[in-house]
């Protein structure tokens, strides 16, 4: 690689070093640069080659200062992945761009950068970066603009498509709808004279808990997790013990079946027909509470609902039209 673009690399390693108040300096190897803070002393090294990098891991460097022998710690910036390294930190272009980007919003807000030289990789999600305060104000920031968890369906039209799709001019509100969402397993069969009736299904759906309409539902679309802050919950009106009863009559009603005989009797023939009907006891539901976000777009006395969700146009309003004022 280029000498120019290390040179680059050590001036923003530097900077970075300095946004976390290490003293940054030279020494005489010009492909290495020192850094101090306190009593820990860090020897830097950006490279791509191989001999210099084996020379630079097995060396022991120490400083001395002010009558003491400190021994030197080592931190190696390279592009190769395939280096291997005993005695240094290593860094690579993933540590490169996070701590870059650390150092320079530590310099934004005015902060020192808490620098993690205990592992080669850092996860930025288990490294404090900041000093305390402003961590922690950061993180409740962060917490006060998340709303509940809840499974729902992912909010996928943002405030600005829901406008442009119901084709109004005003203002959006996003409400999460609550639905009862089910699976339904029926089993067993039945032997009526020579003909054997199976009562074999299984599907899934949902109920809005409010108006009780239904919609076709993919379980795996469902996920759990925060809503945005500024959204309405709705509260459900159909309670799980009358959602499962209607599924089983559904289910029964669906698979209900008439069947018809001939038998003979003498010189005459004749046809009977039976109606037969799953066992109850055969049909298991599960329901469990989700929730579909939805736009409420009103624009003068107009007012139009987008599914959060699939985009869709929704012709008749999720709540039955109620908090419409």
């Amino acid at each position: 690689m280029e000498s120019g673009i290390w040179e680059k690399a050590r001036n923003v390693l530097k900077r970075i070093l300095e946004a976390a108040s290490y003293n940054v300096g030279e020494v005489n190897d010009p492909q290495i640069f020192s850094a101090i803070k306190d009593d820990a002393a860090l020897l830097v090294l950006c490279s791509d080659d191989p001999e210099m990098i084996a020379m630079f891991d097995s060396m022991n460097y120490h400083l001395h200062a002010g009558g003491n022998n400190i021994a030197c710690r080592k931190l190696l910036f390279t592009l190769d992945p395939t280096v291997q390294t005993e005695d240094c930190i290593r860094w690579g272009a993933d540590e490169f761009v996070l701590n870059a980007g650390r150092a320079a919003l530590a310099e934004v807000l005015g902060q020192t950068l808490i620098l993690d030289l205990s592992r080669s990789v850092q996860e930025p999600e288990q490294v404090n970066w900041l000093t305390p305060a402003i961590a922690a104000g950061m993180a409740e920031e962060e917490e006060e603009e998340m709303g509940p968890e809840l499974p729902h369906l992912p909010l996928q039209v943002s405030e600005k498509r829901a406008c442009g799709i119901a084709g109004l001019h005003g203002s959006a509100k996003c409400r999460f709808i609550p639905y009862w969402s089910y699976t339904y397993v029926s089993t067993g069969e039945r032997e009526v004279k020579d003909r054997l009736v199976s009562f074999e299904a299984e599907g899934a759906g949902a109920i809005n808990a409010i108006n009780g309409l239904k919609m076709k539902l993919d379980p795996d679309t469902i996920k759990y997790g925060a809503i945005p802050f500024d959204s309405t919950i709705m509260s459900a009106r159909l309670v799980q013990e009358d959602v499962e009863e209607q599924i089983v009559r559904e289910v029964i009603d669906r698979l209900t079946q008439r069947v018809r005989f001939r038998y003979e009797k003498g010189d005459a023939i004749f046809y009977e027909e039976k109606t037969i009907k799953p066992d109850r006891n055969n049909i298991r539901v599960d329901l469990k509470m989700i929730y579909v976000p939805v736009w409420q777009v009103r624009g003068g006395s107009r007012i139009v609902e987008v599914n959060g969700f699939t985009g869709e146009i929704l012709s008749i309003p999720m709540d039955e039209g109620v908090e419409l004022l």
